[in-house]
């Protein structure tokens, strides 16, 4: 009965982990080049033991123990593109991430391009981080100038200023994120090389690829197998209650 207690408590920690990324999910559901979270979970005995590389244990059974978070996975599926009218707003249809610089902490990859320019003509994401070349260098822009699908920069004569750093993953759902839309390589990710599967498309966007119905499903759902699992812990409790009632009533 005791174990019954734990397994259904696990669960509802398992419940609660969903629900908080379900929520993170729905909030960013405006965030440009947000891709969404995907936790997936493991039997606690499984985990304990790919954790501690006990390759060499023999099941002796398939009793369970309960599951807790194993890890959180980024849905790679591309989000909608939308025309913005903005000249410096980027999108990247297919394959690939932009390169951005933090100085001091090295380079970081992204969906989002929604861009700009600062006061150095230096082009940069929202937040001020450097948008790289696919030399690694730094981009400097003045306001004339165009973006073709292959990700070369012109000027209004058709010259070819730079290209924008446009990298790919070879398994790109385990790139461990920081923040809401930056990335960094993982061993499971791979390191970057430059993309080829895509297109540039000036004056857009990409959209979050979070499905608010689909989200609101998954909640419904989390909250319903949490509440059920709250009626198990309690059904365990008034069991538990009873057995020691008639075990102390034998004395």
């Amino acid at each position: 009965m005791v174990r019954g207690i734990y397994t259904a408590a696990m669960g509802m920690l398992t419940d609660v982990t969903k629900l908080d990324t379900v929520s993170n999910n729905l909030a960013n559901i405006n965030t440009t080049g947000y891709r969404k979270d995907l936790p997936t979970f493991a039997t606690y005995a499984e985990r304990m033991i790919y954790a501690k590389e006990f390759q060499k244990m023999r099941p002796i059974g398939d009793l369970e123990h309960g599951v807790v978070l194993d890890r959180v996975y980024n849905d790679v599926e591309q989000g909608m593109i939308q025309e913005s009218g903005n000249s410096l707003d980027f999108a990247i249809e297919g394959e690939g991430f932009f390169a951005l610089e933090i100085p001091g902490s090295g380079v970081f990859y992204s969906r989002a391009g929604n861009f700009k320019i600062n006061q150095q003509n230096q082009l940069v994401n929202a937040d001020g981080l450097a948008v790289l070349d696919e030399n690694g260098n730094y981009i400097y822009l003045t306001e004339d100038f165009q973006v073709d699908r292959g990700g070369y920069i012109k000027d209004p004569a058709g010259n070819i200023i730079t290209r924008l750093g446009i990298y790919a993953f070879a398994n790109p759902s385990t790139l461990q994120k920081v923040g809401y839309t930056l990335y960094q390589p993982t061993q499971e990710s791979g390191q970057p090389i430059p993309a080829e599967n895509f297109r540039i498309m000036q004056g857009y966007i990409e959209l979050s690829n979070v499905n608010a119905v689909r989200e609101m499903i998954k909640m419904i759902e989390a909250q319903r197998h949490f509440e059920f699992n709250q009626r198990v812990v309690v059904t365990e409790d008034q069991m538990l209650a009873k057995l020691m009632d008639q075990v102390a009533s034998l004395r």
